[in-house]
């Protein structure tokens, strides 16, 4: 925690996993984060240095700095900065008095915010034993995306001839993909659809997930277009597809999937 106009640490923190020099790291970012505010008008939230990211959060007066791994949630990180700034506000600032005030009157003591600090390590405790469950839940969303991008795929109008002839293309295409991420096989591909929500996101590693639903995506888009004519195609994209973009934006873009929708589906 950092603060803005000085570059002071009212508190410092180090965990294990992230190499940094703590002696550095307020005046840096105090630094980084005045230059970005007269460089730009857009809101830049993240630096990354070779090993690590920086995920911070700042107001008037104060600037509230992660640094992380690359692999590191972002979202959930933010969730947690504004979290633990709110708490700040909440309980380090006596009534009647404001936090330009209690800055102006603080000396540098490390000690004056030492609750916070514990409260700070508490947090970070919490957010380390929920991690599992967090990674779940990140993969259970990017299956039900992937699933509803699926499904407006498979929803094309086409006679049946040439919607067998669009399952056994997916089908025979998946089969070289299914030898480098087995648990797609357990995915159900046929005329009435495609049903990724059926694999187990607690046997399956959240990057390898996202890279097996993208290339998965690739292939279906791919087949689709090769089988269906132009007019079906773009019908299709059209009623059903960006309709469902359009619903669920936010998580896509959370996500970090429409990329994906723009790169092989439009």
């Amino acid at each position: 925690m950092i603060e803005r106009q000085t570059g002071r640490n009212l508190v410092a923190r180090a965990y294990s996993g992230i190499d940094i020099d703590m002696d550095l790291i307020a005046p840096f970012l105090s630094a980084t984060h005045t230059f970005i505010d007269k460089a730009t008008n857009e809101t830049l939230k993240t630096i990354d240095t070779e090993t690590n990211r920086y995920v911070w959060l700042a107001n008037d007066n104060l600037l509230f700095v992660m640094a992380v791994s690359k692999a590191a949630r972002t979202g959930h990180m933010r969730f947690l900065l504004e979290y633990a700034l709110n708490e700040f506000m909440r309980n380090e600032i006596p009534d009647g008095s404001d936090i330009s005030s209690v800055l102006k009157e603080w000396h540098g003591n490390p000690e004056s915010f030492i609750h916070y600090a514990d409260f700070i390590d508490e947090l970070v405790s919490q957010f380390e034993e929920t991690d599992d469950s967090l990674v779940a839940s990140k993969s259970m969303d990017s299956l039900e995306v992937y699933n509803h991008l699926f499904r407006a795929i498979m929803q094309v109008e086409i006679d049946k001839k040439t919607r067998k002839k669009l399952v056994d293309g997916i089908n025979e295409r998946l089969q070289s993909l299914i030898e480098t991420y087995p648990f797609l096989a357990s995915v159900p591909v046929d005329e009435a659809g495609i049903e990724v929500i059926s694999i187990d996101v607690h046997s399956v590693p959240y990057r390898t997930l996202r890279v097996a639903l993208e290339e998965m995506l690739k292939v279906v888009t791919d087949v689709a277009r090769k089988v269906v004519d132009a007019m079906a195609y773009r019908n299709m994209i059209f009623e059903h597809a960006m309709p469902y973009v359009k619903k669920d934006m936010d998580r896509i873009q959370i996500y970090a999937i429409l990329d994906d929708v723009i790169r092989y589906m439009f």
